[in-house]
């Protein structure tokens, strides 16, 4: 039941869902609770704006991410797809074998092109590495994660 919901859910994303991805959905719907956040320092809040929602300005410290960017041919694709890639190493194809617990949140990036006027159709989808595994990695079974250390990073989110 709960790999149809993401079935439907990936459906609406053009993306369909393999399989072998039923263990790793399972997996995570087990440890659901357990979800450690990045951490971060609030750096200022701001309220509704007319139409725009409230939001929090945030400042996340240099850290391990596992990274995968892709270009699709639609960004939810290429989110949908990488976020699949990160479960597979979340859940066990990893060097030490092992669930290595979910972080939240986990970030998209997109950038403008040069030329400031379209969106580049590179997406990267990037999962914080938990507390315990910040100074010595797994290594990801799939060569398109990537471990990467990444700068501070200044985010608005809401």
């Amino acid at each position: 039941r709960l790999f149809a919901h993401w079935e439907a859910v990936a459906s609406t994303h053009r993306v369909s869902l393999p399989r072998d991805m039923a263990g790793p959905i399972a997996q995570m719907a087990r440890h659901r609770q357990a979800r450690e956040p990045v951490p971060y320092v609030p750096l200022s809040q701001h309220g509704k704006c007319e139409a725009a929602a409230a939001y929090e300005e945030r400042q996340y410290p240099a850290g391990k991410w596992a990274c995968v960017t892709m270009g699709e041919p639609m960004y939810e694709q290429s989110i949908s797809m990488s976020f699949m890639k990160l479960m597979r190493y979340i859940c066990k194809e990893n060097s030490v074998g092992c669930y290595l617990g979910m972080t939240v949140p986990v970030l998209n990036e997109i950038h403008l092109t040069k030329e400031g006027t379209e969106l580049e159709r590179e997406v990267l989808t990037a999962y914080y590495l938990p507390g315990e595994f910040q100074q010595n990695p797994p290594v990801p079974m799939d060569p398109e994660i990537h471990i990467t250390e990444r700068a501070p990073l200044r985010v608005l989110t809401r």
